[in-house]
């Protein structure tokens, strides 16, 4: 072998060993039954962001109780301003407490559907350079069972689906999973078992899931059970003050379980088609909302 070859050959070897794995996209999704998915999605980046993870965190919901108006933020632009092209989205990025980043990430699919392949193309360009160095996109998206499915679920690599102990919140999950399933080819849910007691509620819990979904959907679908947080009032107390657990009171027993689950999140394997960027998640949001737009037309 020549010398220019084996140089060639170490230097990709050590381009390997040094390159950042690709930023991971996670769809954090709830129904109702007080799931609290919005909580889950906020704490989980702050926990990720402990680990000294750069974590930016999408809020596609609006209005009171999203996670930009829980942790006291003003976002000087919104999402379609930056659609439209009147700002970069950097402009639209907040720095949020708990070390994270948060973009206001709401707009309507018909917006995104009408992305012409150039606008696409620029909106891939600005996810990329917003997350050179992301290492985690975590979406808190609108619950499933809205009208639609909403497009940072279908976009996501991952979806987590909260799920509290109330009979409506265990219903909407399962009209997720059903929906996701059936309409947009999805397979694979992780489940996070949300305000309960123990972990043999939560494994009780995630086993009626299972068997409804099972029952209907056979083998179509796969459930993983990640985890569960426990109810504790000093995580509802920190929400009040517009504050992290961590910062609040970083021994309560929620503040444990999320940074349990953050462990587990960087053990996580890559499914299968995960998106190799932040462009190709952004690529995918586009054509997700071309998909939901033409549903919705039916």
């Amino acid at each position: 072998m020549s010398n220019a070859r084996l140089w060639d050959d170490q230097a990709a070897g050590l381009r390997a060993l040094v390159a950042r794995p690709a930023c991971r996209s996670v769809s954090i999704n709830g129904g109702r039954g007080g799931a609290g998915a919005t909580t889950v999605a906020i704490h989980l980046a702050a926990a990720l962001a402990e680990r000294e993870r750069s974590v930016l965190l999408l809020d596609e919901h609006t209005g009171n109780g999203n996670a930009t108006q829980r942790l006291r933020l003003s976002p000087p632009y919104d999402f379609e301003e930056a659609l439209r092209r009147e700002v970069t989205l950097a402009d639209v990025i907040v720095p949020a407490p708990g070390g994270f980043s948060l973009l206001p990430a709401a707009a309507r699919p018909q917006v995104l559907a009408r992305l012409n392949e150039a606008e696409a193309a620029w909106l891939a360009r600005e996810f990329d350079a917003v997350s050179v160095d992301t290492d985690w996109l975590l979406l808190d998206t609108r619950p499933a069972t809205e009208p639609g499915v909403p497009s940072l679920s279908l976009a996501a690599d991952d979806v987590v689906l909260i799920v509290s102990e109330r009979a409506e919140s265990l219903t909407d999950a399962y009209a997720a999973i059903k929906l996701m399933a059936t309409e947009y080819a999805r397979s694979e849910f992780r489940i996070l078992i949300n305000r309960v007691g123990s972990p043999r509620e939560a494994g009780a819990l995630f086993e009626r899931l299972q068997q409804v979904a099972a029952r209907y959907l056979g083998n179509r679908v796969r459930l993983r059970l990640i985890g569960f947080v426990p109810e504790d009032e000093k995580l509802a107390r920190a929400a009040r003050l517009g504050r992290t657990v961590f910062d609040a009171f970083p021994d309560a027993e929620s503040a444990h379980a999320f940074r349990q689950l953050a462990d587990a999140m960087l053990r996580w394997r890559r499914p299968a088609g995960a998106a190799d960027s932040a462009a190709d998640f952004a690529y995918r949001l586009v054509e997700s909302s071309r998909i939901l737009a033409d549903r919705l037309q039916r």
